[in-house]
């Protein structure tokens, strides 16, 4: 379990008159649409392993015991996006590049078909779309202190791999990619401060273990522009699965800094390399 600062439980509410006006002065540029990473390739990976449900990409199956046999780690898709909204006025699009080959490939995949709404023909809710974003005092950097640096969505869950009521496991990824940290660990590629080439340190990552771990929940972290009191205890039994483009920067801190409401998700697929 991850022990964070004590948050105060007082809240005050500003309501703004002209939200387009306001969240035109976060997002900045144009809205990113791809983004090619040089982080850490765990090509030295060479296991094989058996997924099951793993379904194809080009659309739903009617079955969840699907088994497809998986060389090194391989994913359908190395660039996701998702596309945000705050009460109906469009803040941007948030666009990641997922680790691939991947370490923790079921819990990728699910993110990724989800993404796509590959399952959503026969389960209307295996997919991120009219998902909100946990909104709360823990979410808005407003500089009170009670900021959590990171934004948590539940999904419906639903997950789009094996049976979508079950949770996902993979001790064995897991057990290959732990990484250790003050208070705990966390799970993926390790987080380098010193080369980071310009890269912000934003994070994707799923639950691998305690509440909500293995569903359709997904976290956005801010790994790299937090606190060092913060830092990688921020990952704290998470699964790191990709990173957010430097280009989507602007995006992420008008969801934080908005205080109209729940950013939600209005649109997500994946983007061609």
């Amino acid at each position: 379990m991850m022990l964070m600062p004590k948050a105060s439980s007082s809240f005050s509410l500003v309501i703004i008159a002209s939200l387009p006006s306001v969240l035109e002065a976060f997002v900045v540029g144009p809205t990113p649409t791809r983004f090619l990473s040089n982080q850490q390739n765990h090509s030295s990976d060479k296991r094989r392993f058996s997924v099951s449900g793993l379904e194809a990409s080009n659309g739903p199956s009617s079955t969840d015991d699907v088994k497809e046999e998986v060389s090194e780690n391989v994913i359908s898709a190395d660039l996701i996006y998702m596309d945000i909204e705050v009460a109906g006025n469009e803040l941007g699009r948030l666009v990641f590049q997922l680790t691939s080959p991947s370490p923790l490939p079921r819990h990728a995949e699910n993110v990724i078909q989800l993404c796509k709404g590959s399952r959503r023909g026969i389960d209307p809710k295996a997919h991120y779309v009219g998902c909100e974003f946990d909104y709360s005092p823990a979410s808005i950097e407003d500089g009170m202190g009670r900021y959590r640096w990171g934004h948590q969505l539940r999904g419906r869950g639903r997950n789009a791999i094996g049976k979508a009521d079950e949770a996902i496991v993979d001790v064995a990824s897991q057990s290959q990619c732990a990484n250790s940290c003050f208070g705990g660990q966390y799970y993926g590629v390790p987080y380098n401060n010193s080369e980071n080439d310009g890269d912000p340190g934003v994070f994707l990552t799923v639950p691998v273990l305690g509440p909500g771990h293995g569903s359709s929940k997904f976290s956005i972290v801010r790994v790299g522009e937090s606190p060092k009191e913060w830092g990688e205890s921020l990952l704290i039994n998470s699964g790191v699965i990709g990173r957010l483009s430097p280009e989507s920067l602007p995006v992420l801190h008008a969801m934080a800094r908005q205080r109209v409401g729940p950013p939600t998700i209005v649109a997500a697929g994946v983007l061609d390399n």
